[in-house]
């Protein structure tokens, strides 16, 4: 119970209330009870007196007391009080025949005489309260006029307050309970709703919303929460996409890195290979071993080697100027030709392995891209068809336009690349000859520099099998918006 008083507003905010409207209506209703005696005898004795003193400052105008009989009447119906007058001797003479016994003034009453005020004042302790004024009348005669009051009233309307006692406790206590309660609950919800709301933005939960419709300072609170949570969730959100940015940066980078590394390893072992080579040719030869005698077939052996390591350092450059950021600009050129061009520098090629040729190529066909850089693209990718097909089999060309895009295709029959491999033939020295075979296969850079140049005119392509073979596909915009680097 403690625990509950000392955790929730609520409770507490109800205690205190229900304590607070408890005593002030217990309060009140003490004070009344002792107050209302008081207050109404003191509001009897004084109208009586202020009529009883008019009374006796009218009848010094009268001559003798049988005169002020209609000044007596009427004071008696304006007061409703009893009242009677004595003389000197204390002898009864109003009204006539009346007792002459003074019985009414019991004998714990205090009777006061005061010279400065026109009458004797006397305070009863029963339930009659009677009070004495002196008159003098015109011819010089003097009498005194005692007046009662009557406090049976007074002391009735005390009984009845104190009769109702418990049933105005038991009101004052459900009142208080109900009240409470709504007062309670009307201060206390809008500040556990921006406490739970507060609550879920410590948890970084900016989702709550505090929705009141109030105009005063809770609402006003309200508001700001909102305008604070709003702010949050935004900054949040953007830091996310800031770290999630960072760390695809990152990766990125790293595999940026492990490219890196491995491509200068398989370039490494690339020439490792050749340059044992010519140290073996050269070696046998100067050191006149069995074998070498004839030093012009070794050298022609040795300047094919080097051939080859010169055909390989090209392509190392121009991979690393690939990878640099060098800006290109781009011309609008006849693709088709283009094309064409190279189809013809590979034609000994095609003589040479037996194979068909196959193109399908509209008469002109404009496009926007580095000339010298896709003429490079389109003959490794020709020189790949015919080298990994078979003699014989068929080579077929296809260009064609489709919408905003040139559409460049090239299909070698006869052969199949294993699923796994597909995804990994535009890497640096990737081949899916893993014995590195120079007679079946060339550097492993030409389709990594295929993909450099297509993701520099931002271009789709990719290599799929297909019932009869491997196809190269590729989708060029016709028109580049932008200068790209390489």
């Amino acid at each position: 119970m403690i625990k509950s008083i000392k955790r929730k507003l609520s409770v507490k905010v109800f205690l205190i209330t229900f304590i607070l409207l408890g005593t002030a209506c217990s309060g009140t209703y003490f004070s009344i009870s002792k107050l209302l005696p008081t207050t109404y005898t003191n509001l009897l004795n004084q109208a009586t007196e202020t009529a009883a003193i008019q009374l006796a400052d009218q009848l010094t105008a009268y001559d003798n007391l049988s005169d002020c009989g209609d000044a007596l009447s009427a004071f008696s119906k304006e007061t409703n009080t009893v009242f009677w007058v004595e003389d000197q001797n204390g002898n009864l003479v109003y009204p006539a025949g009346a007792s002459t016994e003074t019985e009414t003034i019991s004998g714990d009453t205090a009777i006061t005489f005061d010279e400065d005020t026109p009458y004797i004042d006397v305070s009863s302790s029963g339930k009659f309260s009677t009070s004495f004024y002196p008159i003098t009348l015109k011819d010089g005669s003097t009498y005194t006029l005692a007046v009662q009051v009557d406090l049976f009233v007074v002391h009735q309307t005390t009984e009845v307050l104190w009769s109702i006692f418990p049933y105005v406790v038991l009101m004052i206590f459900v009142l208080s309970l109900l009240c409470s309660g709504v007062y309670a609950r009307y201060i206390t919800r809008p500040i556990v709703q921006l406490s739970i709301i507060s609550e879920q933005m410590a948890s970084l939960d900016f989702s709550g919303q505090c929705n009141m419709g109030r105009e005063d300072e809770l609402g006003c609170l309200a508001q700001n929460l909102n305008s604070l949570s709003t702010s949050l969730s935004t900054a949040l959100n953007d830091l996310q996409a800031a770290n999630e940015q960072l760390k695809a940066d990152i990766e990125k980078e790293q595999a940026l890195e492990r490219q890196r590394v491995e491509f200068f390893s398989a370039a490494s072992h690339e020439l490792k290979t050749p340059l044992t080579i010519l140290r073996g040719h050269l070696a046998g030869m100067l050191n006149k071993i069995s074998g070498y005698e004839n030093h012009t077939e070794y050298m022609e052996r040795s300047l094919s080697v080097v051939e080859r390591m010169e055909k390989l350092v090209k392509e190392l450059l121009y991979v690393s100027k690939a990878d640099g950021n060098q800006k290109s600009e781009y011309k609008t050129v006849d693709f088709a030709e283009l094309v064409r061009v190279q189809i013809a520098t590979v034609t000994d090629l095609l003589e040479e392995k037996k194979q068909r040729l196959e193109v399908t190529i509209p008469d002109r066909l404009s496009c926007e891209v580095e000339p010298a850089q896709m003429e490079r693209a389109i003959q490794n990718i020709l020189v790949n068809a015919i080298r990994y097909s078979s003699e014989g089999e068929l080579i077929w060309v296809s260009l064609a336009k489709a919408e905003n895009v040139v559409c460049f295709d090239v299909e070698n029959t006869g052969v199949h690349i294993p699923e796994d491999a597909l995804s990994h033939l535009f890497e640096a020295f990737y081949r899916t000859d893993t014995s590195r075979n120079r007679n079946t296969g060339g550097t492993g850079l030409g389709l990594y520099i295929v993909r450099k140049i297509m993701e520099m005119h931002h271009a789709e392509y990719g290599i799929k099998n297909t019932k009869s073979g491997v196809l190269f596909w590729s989708k060029l915009p016709i028109k580049q918006s932008v200068f790209n680097s390489i």
